[in-house]
């Protein structure tokens, strides 16, 4: 999971802190590969691509399957992108400034980017209200790992999350009145529901053995695809969202990747809800690429086959 990502990602930086003999109290922009007047594809994922030892972001044109642009080109770490309603804009987890990660939002038309937290703590996996006036992200700012909302320009940070323990992985409903996001200890991890206020709190995943991690809602709202181990190694499941009252998701998931024994991550919707993209090791791959499938799990198609890891996709398609 990413938390295992930032252990390892913090060592590299700590070297290049010292090589570089860099010390600065100014929160660093993003060192963007974008340049103004950039055209982006309709139809577009962007992700993370550990190309040379660090995640920058892409672009990929979803119609044509190709890459056409990176977005970010540093020695930091640029994780869990994703797009703003619009489409404009993508917010990002990124540890450009030092060892730990702020919130940025960047426009890849013109490559300007700000930042929207900067403190000393760990700030990640944002997501978009649908009516993108608010990011809802994940923090351990107050010595925990719990979920903040705030504004989309930074401003009035709200906690609403307080129990012991991870919360973490937010995302919005489409009509904006829920949060799914991921609850647990150690090793163990359930999906949860809430209220978009922090209340109302309800399990949608509870089994003992098994990690459930990276909500992601269907864009009609009728579904939730998340990652599982429950059957050995990370899967792909999708559950219908009304299971929730009935406290009857854990019997109802179906496994969409049964057939692959690696690990199937990090899955996102097309944003008509026809398809899903997700990152995947198979076969005799020793990287993650990125994947297409039906919401059955049927027609699997490799979008991505290159050197590093590609994770964290997010698409959007103009109208």
């Amino acid at each position: 999971m990413l938390i295992n990502l930032i252990k390892r990602k913090q060592w590299f930086m700590f070297k290049v802190l010292l090589t570089s003999l860099v010390v600065s109290c100014v929160v660093a922009p993003l060192l963007v590969a974008a340049r103004q007047g950039n055209q982006l594809p309709s139809d577009r994922i962007v992700f993370s691509w550990n190309r040379d030892g660090d995640y920058d972001l892409y672009l990929m044109d979803a119609n044509v399957q190709q890459v056409v642009m990176p977005l970010t080109d540093n020695s930091a770490s640029d994780v869990t992108p994703v797009w703003s309603p619009d489409g404009t804009h993508v917010a990002l987890a990124s540890n450009v400034n030092g060892n730990n990660y702020e919130i940025y939002v960047l426009n890849p038309a013109t490559g300007e980017s700000d930042v929207l937290t900067n403190n000393t703590w760990d700030d990640l996996y944002p997501a978009w209200s649908p009516d993108g006036k608010q990011i809802a992200f994940t923090s351990n700012r107050d010595s925990n790992w719990d979920i903040y909302v705030m504004d989309a320009n930074g401003k009035n940070p709200q906690r609403l999350t307080t129990d012991p323990g991870y919360q973490g992985s937010p995302v919005w409903s489409p009509d904006g009145t829920r949060i799914a996001y991921v609850e647990g200890r150690d090793a163990k991890r359930d999906i949860m529901v809430m209220n978009a206020d922090g209340s109302n709190v309800q399990p949608l995943t509870a089994l003992a053995t098994s990690a459930d991690y990276s909500p992601a809602w269907s864009p009609d709202g009728t579904q939730i695809a998340f990652v599982s181990t429950r059957s050995g190694n990370p899967d792909i499941f999708v559950v219908d969202a009304t299971c929730i009252s009935s406290n009857s998701c854990d019997q109802v998931a179906v496994n969409l990747t049964s057939d692959n024994q690696g690990d199937d991550l990090d899955p996102a919707w097309r944003p008509d809800g026809q398809q899903l993209v997700f990152a995947s090791v198979r076969g005799s791959a020793k990287f993650s690429d990125l994947y297409l499938m039906d919401v059955t799990g049927a027609n699997v198609t490799q979008i991505t086959a290159t050197d590093g890891d590609e994770r964290f996709p997010s698409w959007w398609h103009q109208g």
